[in-house]
This record gives structure tokens, C-alpha cells and sequence, in this order.
């Protein structure tokens, strides 16, 4: 048994699992928008701990208790209060690297994870889009969407404090 899923693997397993996931969430969640969210949030965070999944004898159980928490937390977050951002706005705005870096890190820890975990795969893995698409079992457009909102997210974040 190899340390690591195989990508191929991870492509199969997906593919596999989706419809059971999407089944999972939407009953979890009442809405087929909120499901498709959480199963492709599923799949990144699966993939982001692929090393760990040899573990398990079958990729169903970690799959289906990180849809249930995640779709209880789409529930808990239906009711919307303000993002608590003000400790982004206390960071003095110099222009040391440091500290440029240290508020780039805060902004992106303050991304929602679907669109941190794309971030990363498409500007530090150097993944494509259809690549990530194929990987978590998107579309090119919905990871290009997330994509766009991270990216305009850490604008905000970033002018907001200049």
C-alpha cells in the first residue's frame, strides 16, 4: 500500500461518491445549491488529506463526516451575522515584506475554505482549472468562479487597509 492516494484513485473515488454525497447534503441542507457547495468543499478537504486516506479501508466514512459537518455549519451560517474583520483593520499599514506577508496570511486564512483550498492549488500547487474541476468534481467555471471571489476577497482585504 502506497503513503499517498494516487490522484487516479482520488479521480475514481470521487466520481463514486458525488451522487451519494450530493444525496447526503441535500438532505442535510434542503437546498440542491448548498449541496453542490459542500460536497465540492468535501472533496478539496479530502484531498488536501489524501495521505491520510490509505488509512481507511473505504474513502465513504472521512466523506460522509465531513459532508455532515460541513452541511451543518451551511445551517448554522444561514443566518448571516457581520464577518468579524476588525482584527484585519488594526494591522498598522507599513511596508516591511513581513508584515505585507503577515497580512496576506490573515486575509487568506479569512477566505471561506472552498476558496482557500482553490487558491492554494491553482497559485501554489500550480494546478490548472480543469485540473481542480477534475479533482474535487466541479466545473471549470464553478472553480474559476471561487477563484474570482478569493482573488477579490484579498483585494478587499488588502485595500481596505492601506
Amino acid at each position: 500500500m502506497t503513503s499517498e492516494m494516487t490522484r487516479s484513485r482520488f479521480e475514481s473515488e470521487a466520481r463514486r461518491l458525488r451522487p451519494v454525497l450530493l444525496r447526503a447534503a441535500v438532505s442535510i441542507t434542503g437546498n440542491a445549491e448548498d449541496a453542490a457547495d459542500v460536497v465540492q468543499e468535501a472533496f478539496l478537504k479530502l484531498w488536501f488529506m489524501r495521505d491520510r486516506l490509505v488509512e481507511y479501508a473505504c474513502v465513504d466514512a472521512p466523506a460522509r463526516v465531513i459532508v455532515r459537518n460541513l452541511s451543518l455549519n451551511v445551517l448554522r451560517n444561514r443566518h448571516p451575522s457581520d464577518p468579524d474583520l476588525t482584527r484585519l483593520s488594526d494591522i498598522p499599514c507599513e511596508e516591511t515584506d513581513k508584515e505585507l506577508s503577515d497580512e496576506l496570511s490573515l486575509a487568506l486564512e479569512s477566505l471561506p475554505d472552498t476558496e482557500q483550498a482553490v487558491l492554494r492549488m491553482k497559485h501554489l500547487e500550480g494546478m490548472e482549472t480543469e485540473e481542480i474541476a477534475g479533482l474535487i468534481q466541479s466545473t471549470p467555471g464553478a472553480v474559476r468562479t471561487a477563484l474570482s471571489r478569493a482573488r477579490r476577497h484579498i483585494r478587499e482585504l488588502y485595500f481596505r487597509n492601506l
